[in-house]
C-alpha cells in the first residue's frame, strides 16, 4: 500500500474514535481498523473546536496523514446537530417556497449558517431534508484541510451506503446507537423510506420515546425483514426496544467482519467492531 492512495473513514462515540483505512488494491480489503481513546466527549470537541480538546484531535488526523498515503477523509457526522424533515415534492420543486421553509424550519439563522441537502425517497411526491448547521462543520473543515477530498455522512446515509454494499434487497431497519441518542432508518425494496432520531437520558426510557414517535410515524411499525444495529451499546438498545420490532425480523449487529461482508489482516479487536462499522463502511469504495 506504500504508493497507491487510500480511504480514511473515521466516526466518533463518546471518547473514543474510530478509524478504518482500506486497501486500495485488493476490494473489500482493509488495511487496518483502529481506534483512539481521549478522556473528553470527541465530538463535543470538534464542534465547539475546544481549544484545550481539539489540538489532541488534530494532531491523529495529522499522523494519519504523514503516515499513510491518504486521498480522501470520510466522516460520520452527529445526528443532535442536525435536523431531518420531509417536506413535498412540489416545495422542493419552487425555489420560493423551498427557501421559504428553510427559514421556518432554522428561524432566526441565517441562510449563509445552514447547509441544507435534499435526499430522494421510496415515495416520489416527497423529498427528505437534512440540515447542518456550518459553525458545527468548522471543526470537522479544518481536521481535513490537508487532504484532497473530504465528505461528511450522517447516520441515515450509513443505511444508504449499506443498501448499495450489501444489497441486501427487502426491507430493513437500520438502528444507529449513540450515547443518549439513537437513528432509525428505514429502507423499502432498496430505496429510502424515512429517518429519524430519538434522544433519551437512560436506555430504560427508550420504550416512551419509541412509542411517541411511532404514533406519528407509521413507517416505524412497519415489517421490516432485518433489523441492523451499529454504533455504542447496541446490547443495551436492543433489549429496551427488541419488544416493538416485528417478531419475524431478524436482528443483526453489525459488529465482524464476516456480518460486514470485508476482509482484514487482523481477525480480532480490543473494541466492539459494531461502533468501527460507519468508519469501514466510508473507507470502501463501491
Amino acid at each position: 500500500m506504500d504508493d497507491a492512495s487510500a480511504n480514511l473513514g473515521v466516526c466518533f462515540f463518546s471518547d473514543r474514535l474510530f478509524y478504518s483505512i482500506n486497501d486500495p488494491e485488493n476490494d473489500k480489503h482493509l488495511f487496518r481498523i483502529g481506534s483512539f481513546d481521549f478522556n473528553f466527549n470527541v465530538i463535543d470537541a470538534i464542534t465547539r473546536q475546544h481549544e484545550d480538546h481539539f489540538p489532541h484531535i488534530l494532531s491523529t488526523f495529522e499522523r494519519f496523514r504523514t503516515n499513510h498515503n491518504i486521498k480522501s477523509v470520510r466522516a460520520l457526522t452527529h445526528p443532535a446537530h442536525e435536523c431531518w424533515t420531509v417536506f413535498p415534492k412540489v416545495v422542493y420543486d419552487n425555489a420560493d417556497e423551498r427557501e421559504d421553509h428553510l427559514a421556518i424550519l432554522m428561524k432566526g439563522v441565517e441562510r449563509e449558517h445552514i447547509e441544507p441537502t435534499w435526499h430522494t425517497v421510496h415515495n416520489n411526491e416527497y423529498k427528505f431534508l437534512s440540515i447542518r448547521r456550518r459553525n458545527l462543520m468548522s471543526g470537522f473543515d479544518e481536521l481535513t484541510t490537508q487532504v484532497a477530498t473530504t465528505d461528511f455522512s450522517s447516520d441515515f446515509e450509513m443505511a444508504q451506503k449499506w443498501s448499495a454494499f450489501a444489497k441486501p434487497g427487502g426491507s430493513f431497519l437500520m438502528i444507529g446507537c449513540h450515547e443518549n441518542i439513537i437513528s432509525i432508518t428505514s429502507f423499502l425494496l432498496g430505496k429510502f423510506r424515512a429517518a429519524t432520531y430519538i434522544s433519551f437520558d437512560q436506555p430504560e426510557d427508550l420504550p416512551y420515546h419509541w412509542l411517541q414517535h411511532a404514533k406519528n410515524s407509521s413507517w416505524m411499525r412497519g415489517i421490516h425483514e432485518t433489523i441492523y444495529l451499529f454504533g455504542h451499546n447496541c446490547h443495551e438498545i436492543e433489549q429496551a426496544l427488541q419488544g416493538f420490532w416485528d417478531d419475524s425480523a431478524e436482528i443483526t449487529k453489525l459488529n465482524s467482519l464476516e456480518t460486514i461482508g470485508v476482509k482484514a489482516e487482523e481477525k480480532t479487536y480490543g473494541f466492539d467492531l459494531a461502533a468501527a462499522f460507519p468508519a469501514i463502511l466510508l473507507s470502501l469504495d463501491f
